[in-house]
């Protein structure tokens, strides 16, 4: 075995020799290669074993010449007996090759991840693409007349015109990037109109905008999301002005009007304007609230006898009450809930049996009409703002 003893610059002379006996070696003789023991060198000099060893891995080095890397040819470098006596195999690899080779390893492996995820996203891509296609091609055979389109869906087609009507009158903005005034009183709502419309046929899906939009459900249907997909609308510019203008025709209103789900969609904006400003109070005062169907039952009994403008009121106090008790207990938003739910009933209660003075709440900034309380209410009974002023049933009872 060919070697060389390497030292580092600045060592000093005893430091030398002690590397030197240390690394002398009888040729083959490979039992008991090393003629000087680390005892006899450390007792010469007055080190111990551990010291003689340190002293020579801090100031030399042995190359071992016909011991080389077999990627690039580097002879190995032992700092210690050890090291030297423990090679074996000629087929050795140096450090810094086999870090490039698991590096090297490491990226083709995340490069073929990247590749199979890229290839199964494309695959899910294309059947996204295709399975809305067939959805759009099903829904153009299936468009109404315009003489066809019930009522109800008339006024709700005007409403999303009206709100979120591209220029051209061609499609549709996404519910997402709309501000200011809002379609409906509440999200929900909007995305419930929107899922009905599209499912009327009434709005086309919009393959080039949507697709990247979808997931499929484990029995591969599609899902949308509607508050971010946009749509073409299924006729012509000049078909929906015709429907625009229609609405405004008394014949249209009074059809509207008679139509059993006129008064439920009336009743649904109103409960939906409550839940708003019910959401809103709640996080204006640091309340986590759970609102469902409870919560809705309740304050869709509150609607039967009082407007939403007093409803308001009665959650605004409701709301304080229980944001007061808050600030003294730790309560979770469970209970919060319950909370609220007790005293919108306390409130109400007190109002209806006269122990308390009915008040009426103004709208701000913050909930502005919506654009289908202009239309199913304000357009249709000639009274600004009156499905915010009054119940559903004393306006038909004006008509």
């Amino acid at each position: 075995m060919k070697t060389k003893v390497g030292y580092k610059l600045g060592i000093l002379e005893n430091d030398k020799i002690i590397c030197d006996k240390y690394w002398l070696r009888v040729k083959n003789d490979y039992e008991n290669p090393f003629i000087y023991r680390c005892k006899e060198i450390g007792d010469e000099f007055g080190l111990s074993c551990s010291e003689v060893t340190r002293t020579v891995e801090d100031n030399a080095y042995l190359a071992v010449i016909d011991y080389q890397c077999k990627s690039c040819g580097t002879a190995k470098i032992c700092y210690n007996r050890a090291e030297l006596t423990s090679l074996h195999s000629k087929k050795w690899e140096c450090e810094n090759c086999y870090l490039k080779k698991f590096h090297r390893r490491l990226q083709n492996s995340r490069q073929e991840r990247i590749e199979s995820a890229l290839e199964q996203r494309l695959i899910e891509e294309n059947s996204y693409i295709n399975q809305l296609v067939q959805f759009r091609e099903s829904q153009i055979e299936s468009v109404p007349n315009l003489d066809e389109i019930d009522v109800v869906d008339h006024y709700l087609l005007v409403a999303v015109i009206s709100k979120l009507a591209t220029e051209n009158f061609r499609s549709t903005t996404a519910l997402y990037d709309n501000l200011g005034t809002t379609l409906s009183p509440f999200h929900d709502l909007d995305v419930k109109i929107i899922n009905r419309l599209m499912r009327k046929n009434l709005l086309l899906v919009n393959i080039e905008n949507s697709y990247i939009l979808l997931h499929a459900h484990e029995e591969c249907l599609l899902q949308f999301d509607l508050s971010k997909m946009t749509f073409d609308f299924a006729y012509d510019s000049g078909q929906l002005k015709k429907l625009i203008i229609d609405s405004k025709q008394s014949s249209s209103k009074d059809k509207l009007v008679n139509s059993p789900e006129y008064k439920i969609l009336c009743e649904d904006i109103q409960l939906n304007d409550c839940i708003n400003y019910l959401t809103h109070c709640s996080a204006v005062n640091e309340l986590e609230i759970v609102i469902g169907e409870k919560i809705e039952s309740l304050l869709s009994t509150c609607l039967l006898r009082y407007s939403v403008s007093e409803i308001y009121f009665i959650i605004w106090k409701a709301v304080k009450t229980v944001s007061s008790y808050s600030l003294e207990f730790d309560i979770d938003k469970i209970i919060i809930s319950n909370l609220i739910y007790d005293n919108i009933q306390k409130f109400h209660d007190e109002i209806r049996y006269k122990s308390s003075e009915n008040k009426k709440h103004d709208r701000d900034r913050a909930h502005p009409k919506s654009v289908l309380n202009r239309i199913f209410f304000d357009e249709v009974h000639g009274i600004e703002d009156c499905g915010f002023r009054h119940t559903v049933d004393d306006l038909l009872k004006q008509l």
